[in-house]
């Protein structure tokens, strides 16, 4: 709800507020978010108006965007993950805590994550931090399972079992000549995040945008160490964070058919790592990390007749990570590891629709993958040549959509040192999926899919001591889903309700699982079979209970059982693969009102094992962990808008941990103020 404010008063509050934004993010590379590719994802994405073309998406798709965010109480990227079904969040707590995802208990190398249209890649280690990308700088955040009903994405997007998709606000040539959103955020445990975005057109076929952010936060928290009976309270230490990112952006419109975009990116991050807390020793952590990374990407689409559309596009990536740690038993007293990647992409992708009921795409995509570090006992020179096509077929047939995918992956791995494992790779995986609505009248759509892929070990897993093994075999995996969507009829009260369920069955050959000792550190092996099964709810929906007063209401529920399948004399044999809950879920339920709107919220899981042997003793307890934002829109008479948001993080204090040995933070606040122009 909206309250209207003289435009003069809060141009003479904000706008040193503004310039003080403008200028602490200045020291960033300043940039924006195209969303690129975003016509290719139309399809994909499930918003709030659930249109016919999503609502008959033969896989799994799920989707927040801003709005609903703001209105279901997200108060970062974590949050925004936990309300998504099947997904299981590594996170180390606190701002500075890596967060990695993974989806229906593949593992987080299985889950792709693309970036306004373009896949994010880590061949050091194939799990995509998510810290590193801003609540505040996404316009949408979409999840797929299995196979993707876009014909027109590249090979890299679709070979993946999963794709996580965040799109940023997207560029456009339409509005006003410019636009400017600044915001402040302030908490607990000294936290502080300042960013502006900006667009700027010249005319209606150039578009020039920059974002710049900024986030400071020591993370010192106070929680409850447990020993037996002695419950004592301590204070997280060796925690702080520096980090900043920024981006810039440019769109061209070439003619009438076709459109250039271009981004450039760059992030660091400087950070202790806290360490895992043992008993009587909770400060024994000494290493620090900093993360760079950087990108620039070029897209160009064209739009040839009707019947036919192409697209091409390249990028270069560079990672750097340098790790330090201060300790008597390192010679010196001192280790110094830096690992640096690159990665050369290129991707070219062909539509052709001959009729209203055909549509034929393919894609080849190419990259080139290196990395070196300073180690010269350890490092190994690993590079790989990958090389994949995509060729699908969709046919639609009154209330049938039917789509079949064939996808052959080539990886050519070698080193300059050492055991060049694993072996070049090639592969033929298909995927078939079929969608349709079940009744004449009404919105009740039911999908089937199958889909099979495999993935080569990443570099960490393959080369490098301290972490990799040289003897690991690539994972194989076969994915079958059935599902149902069902919105209701509209009626005076329920002005909206979208009802999703979905159960499934992955077959994984192989699969390999990573077992951390801290953040930088992990043990990885193979399993022979894993079988997951499980089942995935949601629901959101609006409900007018008087004239502008509705309440809002969101939830999710997901069910995994991942056993592992090996020799029965195996005494893993039947247990839950290490760190997946068979139970998870999210709820929210938002009353918004003509003076301030509320919302409380809440995610958790059931109890999980922190290894393979399930035993007592790696018994790691579940969680819920609530919390409640208030929040409220005021619209300026020049037509600004200023948000004012409120937020209590972990309502309850609730002492508990998603990695084992690493605490989450207790109760916390949060506020921010954001002006939009």
């Amino acid at each position: 709800m909206q309250a209207f404010i003289p435009c003069h008063v809060v141009k003479s509050l904000l706008l040193p507020a503004t310039l003080f934004l403008c200028h602490a993010v200045s020291a960033q590379v300043k940039v924006d978010t195209t969303r690129v590719g975003a016509k290719a994802l139309d399809e994909a994405v499930v918003n709030a108006k659930f249109d016919r073309k999503t609502l008959r998406s033969s896989s799994p798709t799920f989707s927040i965007d801003k709005e609903r965010m703001l209105r279901s109480g997200v108060t970062d990227i974590s949050d925004a993950v936990h309300r998504l079904p099947g997904v299981t969040l590594r996170d180390y707590g606190g701002a500075g805590g890596m967060k990695t995802v993974s989806v229906r208990g593949l593992g987080s190398a299985h889950t792709a994550v693309v970036y306004d249209g373009m896949p994010i890649s880590d061949a050091q280690s194939g799990s995509i931090d998510l810290s590193r990308y801003s609540i505040d700088n996404l316009e949408d955040l979409s999840l797929i399972i299995g196979d993707n009903d876009d014909v027109f994405i590249s090979a890299k997007a679709a070979a993946s079992p999963a794709t996580l998709i965040l799109a940023t606000p997207g560029m456009n040539l339409e509005g006003r000549g410019a636009e400017l959103t600044a915001q402040i955020k302030a908490g607990s445990f000294d936290y502080v995040s300042p960013f502006v975005r900006g667009v700027f057109r010249a005319g209606d076929r150039i578009a020039l945008g920059f974002t710049g952010e900024f986030t400071h936060a020591k993370n010192d928290y106070p929680f409850d160490l447990v020993n037996g009976i002695l419950v004592t309270r301590e204070k997280r230490s060796h925690n702080l964070m520096n980090s900043g990112h920024g981006e810039f952006n440019f769109l061209w419109k070439a003619g009438d058919s076709g459109e250039l975009s271009a981004k450039i990116y760059y992030y660091d991050n400087n950070r202790q790592l806290p360490g895992p807390v043992m008993y009587y020793n909770v400060d024994a952590s000494s290493g620090e990390l900093r993360d760079r990374n950087t990108f620039g990407q070029l897209t160009y689409t064209h739009q040839i007749g009707k019947s036919w559309k192409i697209r091409a596009a390249g990028k270069f990536n560079w990672c750097g990570s340098l790790y330090t740690d201060i300790d008597k038993k390192y010679p010196d007293g001192k280790l110094d590891e830096f690992y640096w990647q690159r990665e050369a992409y290129g991707s070219a992708q062909v539509m052709f629709e001959p009729t209203r009921a055909w549509s034929f795409g393919y894609s080849a995509d190419y990259s080139f993958n290196s990395l070196n570090s300073n180690d010269k006992a350890a490092d190994m020179h690993p590079h790989r040549n990958s090389f994949l096509q995509s060729m699908t077929a969709k046919w639609r047939y009154g209330r049938i959509v039917v789509t079949g995918r064939l996808m052959q992956s080539n990886y050519f791995s070698s080193c300059r040192a050492g055991f060049a494992a694993p072996a070049n790779h090639s592969r033929v995986s298909p995927s078939i999926s079929v969608s349709g609505r079940l009744l004449r009248s009404g919105f009740l759509y039911g999908r089937l899919s199958y889909k099979n892929i495999f993935r080569m070990p990443t570099f960490n897993e393959a080369f490098y001591n301290r972490y990799g093994n040289p003897y690991l075999r690539p994972e194989s995996t076969d994915q079958f889903n059935a599902g149902l969507t069902w919105q209701a009829p509209s009626f005076p009260l329920m002005r909206q309700l979208v009802v999703t369920a979905d159960v499934y069955r992955n077959y994984v050959r192989d699969r390999i699982v990573a077992i951390p000792q801290n953040m930088f550190i992990w043990n990885v092996t193979n399993l022979n079979s894993v079988h997951v099964t499980g089942a995935d709810v949601t629901l959101n929906g609006t409900l007018g209970v008087a004239r502008r007063h509705d309440i809002v209401l969101g939830g999710t529920w997901s069910y995994q059982r991942a056993k592992i399948n090996v020799d029965k004399e195996d005494p893993v044999y039947g247990s839950q693969v290490a760190y997946i809950p068979r139970n998870s879920g999210s709820c929210s339920i938002g009353y918004e009102n003509p003076w301030a709107n509320l919302v409380f919220h809440g995610r958790g899981t059931s109890d999980r094992y922190t290894a393979n042997a399930n035993s007592p003793q790696t018994l790691l307890p579940g969680y819920f962990e609530a919390g409640l934002t208030l929040w409220r829109r005021f619209a300026l008479r020049c037509g600004s808008t200023i948000e004012v948001r409120g937020d209590i993080i972990n309502l309850f204090d609730k002492q508990y941990a998603v990695i084992a040995r690493y605490p989450m933070p207790g109760r916390s606040w949060m506020f921010a103020v954001k002006y939009i122009l």
